[in-house]
């Protein structure tokens, strides 16, 4: 069977540079027979080099068994970085080094893993949470936090307040970062919670604005394709919207919704359940700093939005029965922001070798509640 030749060997390294190295070209589809066009990859750094073939077929340009293994640590990471799983279809144990020749069999194995690394599609398909670290708060460059907390009533008729904000900044240093951390499936993630004030007492404005918040639970948001930004809950409901683009400077494009009432039982006199604190919202806005092409940060604003105006059903203390009062929001309400940071790794023939690792974004909390 003849040897891996070296242009046999660098056209399959050359196809998976875009979507596995740290070069500047998106992958989002492909395969070893389609041109690949794209903004960034995942980041790593190669462990494999291109091989300089010379003049004589067999001889000058084969492939040693340590260049053969260093490419298949380099696509065994983008593989396990996608799925959690070593693939099968390639294995050094066919060979032994300095024993067994590298031949085209070899190349064959390789391109079939390749194959499956190009056709991923993470439109479709979620990234295994193995391969990621967090999500973990938010946090500056000296380690603060960015949550913001509120504890000052909002949202009735005797506060000036009916719209709460909490902004955030999340910087990753770098355009090239901000690609490769979007490029492997990275995410910036959100919950918040009230607590406390009347949050115990069933159908009262406190008590709704914690549904509300507990019920969203935690929303991600990422890039799924070198079109679409991606938001949606994890482990809740709502509304979550998918952007082709997001604005530059302040955070306006709207991201993620909640909305508030709808609730049986409480007090609601005339007032329909469906309409009990409906017209109150919890919603996150999205921005980049630059345009997408050379943006290095991602803002975000965090929103509850109080607009009920007296629907809750709630009797006004010692007024007349059924006087309906728009009630303050007394309870604490926090707002954490969370990054979710592609980090992966796999274990061959005892040694824990890296797959994709990138830097943790820092953050800034630009305003509180």
């Amino acid at each position: 069977m003849p040897s891996i030749s070296a242009l046999n060997y660098n056209n399959i390294r050359e196809s998976i540079a875009g979507r596995v190295g740290n070069q500047s070209v998106w992958t989002e589809y492909g395969s070893l027979t389609t041109p690949l066009t794209s903004t960034s990859g995942y980041g790593r750094s190669f462990s494999s080099n291109t091989v300089v073939g010379g003049n004589t077929p067999g001889v000058s340009d084969t492939v040693t068994e340590q260049q053969y293994f260093d490419l298949w640590l380099d696509i065994q990471a983008a593989h396990v970085h996608q799925t959690g799983t070593l693939a099968t279809d390639i294995d050094p144990t066919d060979f032994e080094q300095g024993v067994d020749q590298i031949v085209e069999q070899h190349i064959t194995d390789l391109t079939t893993t390749a194959n499956t690394i190009l056709a991923f599609n993470h439109t479709s398909t979620d990234f295994p949470t193995s391969s990621f670290d967090g999500p973990n708060p938010l946090e500056t460059t000296g380690g603060a936090s960015t949550t913001s907390s509120r504890t000052t009533s909002f949202g009735g008729s005797a506060d000036a307040v009916k719209v709460i904000s909490h902004e955030v900044t999340v910087d990753f240093g770098s355009h090239q970062a901000f690609l490769y951390f979007l490029a492997s499936g990275g995410e910036i993630r959100f919950a918040s919670n009230a607590s406390g004030g009347t949050t115990g007492t069933q159908y009262t404005k406190d008590w709704d604005w914690a549904q509300v918040l507990n019920d969203a639970g935690q929303i991600r948001f990422g890039r799924v394709n070198q079109n679409t930004w991606r938001c949606d809950s994890v482990t809740g409901t709502g509304t979550g919207y998918s952007n082709a683009s997001i604005t530059t400077g302040s955070p306006t494009t709207k991201i993620f919704e909640k909305q508030g009432g709808g609730r049986a039982g409480g007090n609601p006199g005339d007032v329909p359940v469906a309409q009990i604190y409906d017209d109150n919202f919890f919603r996150i806005y999205a921005s980049t700093n630059t345009a997408f092409n050379t943006a290095t940060q991602l803002k975000f604003k965090i929103e509850l939005d109080d607009g009920d105006s007296g629907t809750g059903g709630q009797a006004e203390p010692g007024g007349p029965a059924g006087q309906l009062v728009d009630e303050s929001v007394t309870a604490t309400i926090n707002s954490t922001v969370y990054t979710y940071t592609p980090s992966s790794d796999f274990v061959w023939d005892s040694t824990t070798y890296n797959a994709i690792s990138l830097p943790t974004p820092t953050g800034t909390k630009d305003s509180d509640f």
